[in-house]
């Protein structure tokens, strides 16, 4: 395979939770992706703005694609998201990940999550397991 990351973007684009959650990944290189993420009101919680858990799903997906350019299997460990600002439910969330710490068994991710406004509204943390 010539291209790796550009392989990785396409076959993320068509998998079904992916497309489930209207999720699209426009950028990768090795250990780096940029993925996008609409908010719906379907996501909304009891104080009508984005659950929690939508922008830690990002979180985890954008940082799962971009240690996939790696060319590694790879299982989360652990995801930790600080959110700073409220995602309202008609928010478009735009994610970029990169490889911070690369081991042998374990690898690590930062992930910053923005809305369209370019305003930081959560930061992610998360670590892999490499099963090969």
């Amino acid at each position: 395979m010539d291209n790796w990351p550009e392989f990785i973007k396409n076959h993320f684009n068509t998998l079904p939770y992916f497309k489930f959650m209207n999720a699209t990944v426009l950028e990768t290189d090795r250990g780096y992706a940029k993925v996008t993420l609409p908010v719906k009101p379907e996501y909304s919680n009891t104080y009508g703005i984005s659950h929690g858990g939508v922008v830690t799903a990002l979180v985890d997906m954008a940082s799962g694609v971009a240690l996939r350019t790696l060319k590694l299997r790879i299982v989360t460990i652990e995801v930790t998201t600080d959110y700073f600002k409220m995602v309202s439910l008609t928010d478009q969330l735009t994610a970029k990940a990169k490889l911070v710490h690369e081991g042998k068994k374990i690898l690590h991710a930062d992930i910053n999550v923005f809305n369209q406004d370019e305003v930081l509204v959560a930061r992610g943390k998360v670590i892999y397991y490499v099963r090969g």
